[in-house]
């Protein structure tokens, strides 16, 4: 019998404690749905780069896009475009410095990761996420 009235009064008090510290219903509603980040065009690139100590030219044709929280959206549009030339300088450097392997991986890992840290350093109102490339080519002769 006691060990049944213990168990009762440890219950009760239990009970008594979450009820005290359970969220309020109502302010789970008012709480605003997560927006998912939101894709952001960097622009088109195609340009030729030319190796004098192996004689060789090599192609790049793609297109780069960002991931970008929603809040920072507008500030990175408006800074994406105030810095267009120098986007493109750090796009090109970094597609050049590139080696073949890094190139020739079909997730392009290395030179995606490389571009992204190269873009946040280029940028002062909010952060990209994640970049991506599409339509890439590069053509060596």
């Amino acid at each position: 019998m006691a060990r049944f009235v213990a168990t009762t009064i440890i219950t009760l008090l239990l009970l008594a404690g979450c009820s005290s510290s359970e969220v309020d219903p109502t302010a789970q509603n008012q709480e605003k749905p997560a927006i998912p980040p939101q894709e952001i065009v960097i622009g088109d690139y195609a340009f030729r780069a030319f190796d004098p100590t192996a004689n060789t030219q090599t192609r790049f044709d793609f297109s780069l896009a960002g991931l970008v929280e929603p809040d920072n959206l507008a500030g990175l549009q408006e800074e994406l475009k105030k810095k267009k030339i120098r986007i493109r300088d750090r796009v090109m450097i970094v597609s050049r410095e590139s080696t073949i392997e890094e190139l020739e991986d079909p997730d392009l890992v290395m030179f995606r990761r490389r571009l992204l840290k190269e873009m946040n350093r280029l940028i002062e109102d909010g952060q990209l996420n994640d970049i991506y490339v599409s339509h890439f080519r590069v053509k060596t002769r």
